[in-house]
């Protein structure tokens, strides 16, 4: 009786809310259905682009070719998400093949299957890629021709559909011999060793011709030809560099005259006396200076600055040397400290772009990391075009300014010479090397590394004559 009371007094707020209950469940159940539709369109549309992968690799399996997997984005599924190669899907899928296999164009243009397309380089010399499809699905064969130190992959010749993007042939590429070791592991494919480190080199693998044109003019006009004796003094130890910064994962690229011989000479600049190399000054951790520190081919000699400001490494092999700059980011620019013969605790800084891509180039049958847009980074440094002829004696750098003045504190910590072995110079020289622009006196070098430590400093007694 009392529910019967409850309704007749409340029927249209009950049957209101009935109606909200049966409209908001009714309304879930049509947006439900095709929910679970995609679901099964995914799903089905997954079956059907493995199968097809799977069709096309059976058949390059009696080949007997080895595939090797560089596809970034596969790569990344499979590898760094950790997701299961049946749900891959990708109108694309890049591999690489050595010269070797490419005597599989005859049997696969022969194959009524298959769409085959090749590209061929520019002056029809060489294949470069191959393009199979079947059923709509793409597996492309990219073409690692073989240098002294690196895979070149050139860009494609073919004009494919506008929504397939190419990871390789887009443009020139590279990867280097150091990263061949790919393994098998219940995949119809081999794969990196080291995928992590693959792809973080793949983001640095556009490569760059240098200017042939004005190569040719050094020689041909200004009679400047290449060093065959500093050639043999430097590039050993710029390949260590190349494969410490490398392996630490640490960005760089050839800076100042070495960027510039690169360019303008496909070389060297052969009257430099030194090489130099930029780095990102966020990236700096103590494993560099480790690395270098005793290094058997080119080591650690001094450290110069502070690790958050002008920080520089001069590494030597006996006969040359080699100059690692930190860039540090200011606003719309970088910079780059630079003490100047240690006088008046002078440092000074050079404005350098903001450099949010590397690329690679060759010097001498290596790879090396460059600027991807060396030309607008050597008008920065030397002043529009005026680095295109060549200017032996009387240089004046165009972007260099007085910063500040080291004081007594921070020159304390600025300057650390090392010895071949690895081991922090207490000798005569090095104190001097501080002391003579110091206003104290110094007996020992702090064993802090290029920072300031964190408790309250002490300075030594004021300097009087000789110490």
């Amino acid at each position: 009786m009392g529910f019967i009371r409850l309704f007749k007094h409340h029927k249209f707020l009950i049957l209101f809310c009935g109606f909200i209950y049966s409209f908001v469940w009714f309304t879930n159940k049509i947006f439900e259905q095709p929910s679970k539709f995609d679901k099964t369109v995914t799903s089905y549309h997954a079956s059907i682009s493995i199968k097809n992968i799977n069709f096309i690799f059976e058949y390059l399996s009696k080949l007997q070719i080895n595939l090797l997997l560089i596809d970034p984005f596969l790569l990344d599924y499979l590898f760094i998400h950790r997701l299961p190669f049946r749900k891959f899907q990708k109108r694309i899928i890049t591999f690489g093949i050595t010269n070797d296999s490419i005597h599989i164009i005859n049997v696969l243009s022969s194959e009524k299957k298959f769409s085959v397309t090749i590209s061929r380089s520019f002056n029809n010399a060489t294949i470069d890629h191959i393009f199979i499809e079947y059923n709509q699905q793409l597996i492309h064969l990219a073409i690692l021709h073989e240098k002294k130190s690196y895979f070149l992959i050139r860009p494609t010749t073919v004009h494919l559909s506008i929504d397939i993007n190419l990871s390789y042939g887009d443009t020139a590429r590279v990867i280097e011999l150091t990263e061949k070791e790919f393994i098998k592991d219940q995949l119809p494919f081999y794969y990196p060793n080291n995928v992590f480190h693959f792809l973080w080199l793949y983001k640095r693998s556009e490569f760059l011709e240098c200017n042939r044109t004005l190569a040719n003019k050094m020689k041909n006009q200004f009679h400047i030809y290449q060093n065959r004796s500093q050639i043999n003094l430097v590039i050993l130890p710029m390949r260590n560099i190349n494969y410490i910064l490398n392996k630490l994962e640490k960005n760089y690229w050839l800076a100042g005259g070495t960027l510039l011989g690169w360019y303008r000479h496909c070389g060297f600049i052969p009257y430099t006396q030194d090489v130099d190399v930029g780095l990102f000054a966020e990236e700096y951790n103590e494993n560099i200076r480790k690395s270098f520190l005793g290094n058997p081919i080119v080591y650690l000699w001094g450290a110069l600055g502070l690790v958050n400001d002008s920080l520089e490494f001069r590494l030597f092999t006996g006969h040359y040397t080699f100059d690692l700059f930190w860039s540090y980011r200011e606003n719309d620019h970088r910079w780059c400290g630079y003490q100047v013969n240690r006088v008046k605790y002078k440092h000074v800084s050079r404005f350098l772009p903001l450099l949010p891509k590397l690329c690679s180039c060759d010097l001498f049958g290596y790879r090396f990391s460059i600027p991807c847009s060396p030309v607008d980074y050597l008008n920065n440094e030397y002043g529009y075009d005026l680095w295109k002829n060549p200017l032996e004696k009387n240089y004046k750098w165009i972007n260099i300014k007085y910063q500040s003045t080291w004081n007594d504190i921070s020159w304390m910590y600025a300057t650390r010479l090392y010895t071949s072995e690895g081991k922090l110079r207490q000798d005569k020289y090095a104190i001097n090397l501080i002391t003579k622009h110091f206003n104290y006196s110094l007996k020992r070098i702090p064993s802090y590394l290029n920072v300031l430590p964190n408790e309250p400093i002490t300075l030594p007694p004021v300097f009087i004559g000789e110490t």
